[in-house]
């Protein structure tokens, strides 16, 4: 007598019907985890590069500029330079070395709207870092929720999230 062990067909069925159900029903909420991890790291991490273009214009007692690009193919860099074009590969330098966040890294993420004046420029002023007459915000967005960057004209940079509770962060 042989004794043959292994799955039946009704039993393959079962495991691959479960297997499916999970994966589709887990697919939207890893997704939704994903973008929500994006649209924080872009946020961020623009929020640190604004803060370091002050530090660096106290510091080195120099204008730094924070150029930046809206749009799917968004940036935003520091330059110690004046103008200057985000998206252009070196063009935007802080003592020779380039400082960008972009798209590139964060890619379920855009900027939506820059309200830095004509150029999408913000400026820190050599003196004391303030940002008078180049204050203004930047919206990130990930196609459902989106955070704000506001710059004061006291230099103060500080995020909040509009119309959504993402955590840890006020709402405008």
């Amino acid at each position: 007598m042989h004794n043959l062990s292994g799955l039946t067909l009704l039993e393959l069925l079962i495991t691959i019907s479960i297997l499916v159900l999970v994966v589709t029903l887990g697919s939207p909420a890893i997704n939704s985890i994903q973008k929500n991890m994006q649209l924080r790291g872009a946020a961020q991490s623009s929020y640190f590069a604004f803060q370091q273009a002050r530090v660096a214009a106290i510091t080195k007692n120099i204008d730094v500029t924070v150029a930046i690009r809206s749009g799917k193919s968004w940036c935003a860099a520091l330059s110690d330079n004046g103008v200057c074009d985000c998206a252009v590969e070196s063009e935007c330098t802080l003592d020779g070395a380039e400082y960008k966040v972009d798209f590139v890294d964060y890619r379920f993420v855009e900027i939506d709207k820059v309200t830095f004046g004509a150029d999408s420029v913000a400026v820190f002023d050599a003196n004391r870092g303030l940002a008078i007459g180049h204050a203004g915000s930047i919206v990130f967005s990930d196609g459902e929720k989106q955070l704000k960057l506001i710059l004061s004209n006291m230099g103060r940079v500080r995020l909040c999230s509009i119309d959504s509770n993402i955590g840890g962060f006020e709402t405008c």
